[in-house]
């Protein structure tokens, strides 16, 4: 994982792929370890149903985070004193590795406290097709009481590869404007 954007509508960068990664099934699982490619992971945070309640007056201020090789790469608003909060907030992730899943952790929002833990789920990159838009539901957990419901999260998912040619063309764009910058700068 290499970067992560906060964003209020859609990633609009291009996407050019021609490298054919899955043959068949409708996984990504036989992705080989030292796969060199780049991927770009677009997440909805859609909304959250039938929450742990946390506080006292038996509602939360959930807000929820994206974790990729133990970074946080995601932090979205708080919704005070809801259990079932609506987001609908984007972010757009470059991802490195598919092997690292999605770790999705829910808290309840408290001032000047410990926010509480409300649950966590995971979502494993290698199942996700490529280039098409996935509705997934993740089921909250507390690995301390695995049998406590502790309602869902709702997301929107699509995986695109990123290749080389994007880096060749990225790089092209920031050598020209390294170079424009100089010429600005000697003047």
């Amino acid at each position: 994982m290499l970067d992560s954007c906060k964003l209020k509508s859609t990633c609009s960068l291009p996407l050019i792929y021609n490298k054919k990664i899955n043959t068949s099934g409708t996984s990504n699982a036989d992705v080989p370890l030292a796969d060199p490619g780049m991927y770009q992971l677009d997440i909805t945070l859609r909304r959250g149903q039938s929450l742990a309640a946390r506080d006292r007056g038996g509602t939360s201020d959930p807000y929820v985070k994206f974790k990729i090789g133990g970074k946080e790469v995601f932090r979205s608003k708080i919704i005070y004193k809801n259990l079932n909060p609506v987001w609908e907030e984007k972010a757009c992730i470059l991802i490195d590795h598919l092997r690292e899943p999605l770790y999705v952790k829910v808290f309840d929002y408290d001032f000047g406290l410990q926010d509480d833990f409300m649950g966590s789920a995971f979502l494993d990159l290698t199942q996700l097709e490529l280039n098409r838009s996935m509705d997934v539901t993740l089921t909250l957990k507390d690995p301390h009481y695995p049998d406590h419901d502790l309602g869902v999260i709702l997301l929107s998912v699509v995986l695109t590869p990123k290749e080389g040619e994007h880096r060749d063309v990225t790089m092209l764009m920031r050598k020209s404007w390294k170079r424009s910058s100089k010429v600005i700068l000697s003047m």
